[in-house]
C-alpha cells in the first residue's frame, strides 16, 4: 500500500476502509514519525466517522495480547482529573462483591494525577505485572505492558508531541484498545468536563462518550458513560500518598461525600452495590490482599492500613493558606491546583521525570462551605525551599464571597447504548 496516498486520501476528508486502516496499524512499527504525524493530524482536522473508529481499535486491539474473556470481568476508566482516586477504592470493592477486575491504568498527563504513580507511593507496589500474572490475578491494577495494544504506545508518544491528543476517534481508540484487551464483559466511563478536564465543555464530552459507548457496545463489551464536572478539586487530599490516604478513609467508609457519590454511581454501573462491602470491612480487606499480591509486604500493607502515613511519604515542610476575609467559598480552582501540584514535582513536565509521591494538599473547607478570617482552606505539604510564586497561585485559586454558592451532584448525565443518539 502506498503510504502518500492513503495520507493524501484522510487529509482530503474522504473515509478510510477496514483493510487500509489495519494495513497501517499493522506496519506501524515500521512507518517513520513524520508519515505517523501526518496521518494523525489528517485524523485530529477531519475526524474519524463511527466505522473508521471502531476498525481503528479492532485493529490496535489485534496488535498484541489479551486476556481471556471472563463474564465476570469488570472495570473502570476515567479521562482524568484533581484528586480523582476511584479506581483505588472501586477496585477492591468490587471484587469483594465478587467481581472479577482486570484494570489497566496509567501515570498522571500534564495537571491532572495518575492512579499508577499513586499506587507507586506505597512501598513494593509492583505496577508492572505481566500477562501471566494478570492472567492468575482476580484484582489488579497494572500498567499498560509491550504486549497489550503496543500500536498504542507508538501512537500516543506522537499525539503527545503533534498536538493531536484531543481528536475524539483516537481517544476512543486509544482507551477501548486497552479495555478489550482485559477480557471484560461491563465498563463504566466516568468522561470529565470542565475547567481541569481535558474536554473543557460537556457537549465535547458527550461526544466522546457515545462515541466511547457505541464502539465499545460493537466490541461485545457492556458500556456505561458518565458525565461528570471537574471545575473543583474531588476530596480533601491530592497529590500521590495523599490520595492513597483518603482512598483508604473511603474504604473505611468514612471518604468525603463528592468522592463517595461517583464510587458508588460507578459501580451501580456495572451492577453493584457496594455499601455493604465497605460498611463491612471486606472491600478494605481486598485492598490489602491486591496489595500482597503485588509485590507490598504484609507488615506494611497491615501498617498502611492502621496509620498510612506511617508508611507513605509526605513532604517536610507545611504551608497554611487561611481565609482572608468571613464568607463562603465560592470556588477553588481544580486547575490552577492540579498545575502548582505538578510543578511543585508532584507530576512531571516531561516523560519519564520522577515526582515526589510526599508533595500534596490537604483541603480543610469546599465550595459551598463557610468561612471565617484566619481560618484554614488549606495546607500544602512541600519540601523546604518552596517557591513562594507557587503558593500565590494557589491563594489564586480560592474564590471567597458574601453569598453562598451551590455544589451539587457532580454527574450530569449517564449515557447508555440506548440514549446516546
Amino acid at each position: 500500500m502506498h503510504i502518500p496516498t492513503l495520507l493524501a486520501k484522510k487529509r482530503d476528508g474522504e473515509v478510510l476502509s477496514q483493510q487500509e486502516l489495519s494495513w497501517f496499524i499493522e506496519h506501524l512499527s515500521e512507518i517513520p514519525n513524520e508519515q505517523i504525524g501526518a496521518f494523525l493530524m489528517a485524523c485530529q482536522i477531519n475526524g474519524l466517522n463511527s466505522d473508521e473508529t471502531y476498525h481503528l481499535t479492532t485493529s490496535m486491539l489485534e496488535s498484541g495480547e489479551t486476556l481471556p474473556l471472563n463474564p465476570t470481568a469488570v472495570d473502570k476508566h476515567s479521562t482524568g482529573g484533581v484528586g480523582d482516586k476511584m479506581s483505588i477504592i472501586l477496585a477492591p470493592a468490587l471484587r469483594a462483591c465478587g467481581a472479577t477486575v482486570p484494570m489497566l491504568a496509567g501515570r498522571g498527563l500534564a495537571h491532572t494525577g495518575g492512579t499508577i504513580d499513586k499506587l507507586e507511593s506505597i512501598p513494593g507496589f509492583d505496577t508492572g505485572l505481566s500477562i501471566e500474572a494478570m492472567k492468575e490475578n482476580p484484582c489488579f491494577i497494572s500498567r499498560q505492558t509491550n504486549e497489550i495494544a503496543p500500536a498504542d504506545s507508538i501512537l500516543y508518544a506522537i499525539r503527545d508531541v503533534t498536538a493531536t491528543v484531543p481528536c475524539i476517534g483516537l481517544i476512543t481508540a486509544s482507551i477501548l484498545s486497552k479495555k478489550a484487551a482485559e477480557g471484560i464483559h461491563s465498563l463504566v466511563l466516568d468522561v470529565k468536563y470542565g475547567r481541569a478536564a481535558f474536554m473543557q465543555h460537556s457537549e465535547k464530552a458527550r461526544e466522546l462518550a457515545v462515541s466511547m459507548v457505541q464502539v465499545g457496545t460493537q466490541l461485545g463489551i457492556q458500556v456505561t458513560a458518565q458525565l461528570t464536572q471537574m471545575d473543583h478539586p474531588l476530596g480533601n487530599w491530592l497529590g500521590n500518598s495523599h490520595e492513597i490516604y483518603e482512598s483508604i478513609q473511603c474504604l473505611k467508609g468514612i471518604g468525603p461525600e463528592d468522592t463517595m457519590e461517583l464510587v458508588h454511581a460507578q459501580a451501580k454501573a456495572l451492577g453493584f452495590d457496594i455499601k455493604e462491602v465497605i460498611g463491612n470491612g471486606s472491600a478494605l480487606e481486598e485492598f490489602r490482599k491486591m496489595m500482597i499480591r503485588q509485590g507490598v509486604d504484609t507488615d506494611i500493607a497491615d501498617a498502611l492500613l492502621h496509620d498510612p502515613w506511617s508508611v507513605l511519604p509526605r513532604a517536610p515542610q507545611q504551608y497554611v493558606l487561611k481565609a482572608p476575609q468571613n464568607g463562603n467559598i465560592a470556588d477553588i480552582d481544580a486547575l490552577i491546583i492540579g498545575q502548582v501540584l505538578c510543578e511543585s514535582g508532584a507530576g512531571r513536565s516531561k516523560q519519564g521525570q520522577e515526582i515526589n509521591h510526599g508533595i500534596g494538599i490537604q483541603l480543610h473547607k469546599k465550595v459551598s462551605e463557610n468561612v471565617e478570617e484566619g481560618e484554614p482552606i488549606m495546607t500544602l505539604d512541600a519540601d523546604y525551599g518552596f517557591d513562594m510564586h507557587l503558593l500565590q497561585r494557589l491563594n489564586d485559586s480560592i474564590k471567597i464571597s458574601d453569598y453562598q454558592v451551590k455544589d451539587g451532584s457532580r454527574i450530569l448525565e449517564t449515557i447508555t447504548i440506548e440514549n446516546c443518539s
